[in-house]
């Protein structure tokens, strides 16, 4: 996006880049990944996880829009 010189969805991207990148780096080791199963239902998470995977959707579906229209 830097490349082609698109600041606005550049812009619109980063909050969520970071946040990826901050969930991957605070995950411990031995777990599978972000999302892993057995701890999301020993902990109790999985209405969080949901939360923020539904967060993740609306965002996703604006960002296809806005690339489709733009």
């Amino acid at each position: 996006m830097l490349v082609s010189l698109h600041w606005f969805i550049f812009l619109l991207n980063l909050p969520v880049a970071s946040w990826n990148m901050y969930r991957f780096i605070r995950v411990p080791l031995g777990n599978m990944g972000v999302f892993d199963p057995t701890e999301i239902h020993n902990r109790g998470q999985l209405k969080s996880h949901m939360k923020e995977a539904m967060i993740k959707l609306g965002f996703h579906l604006l960002c296809f829009f806005i690339y489709l229209y733009r």
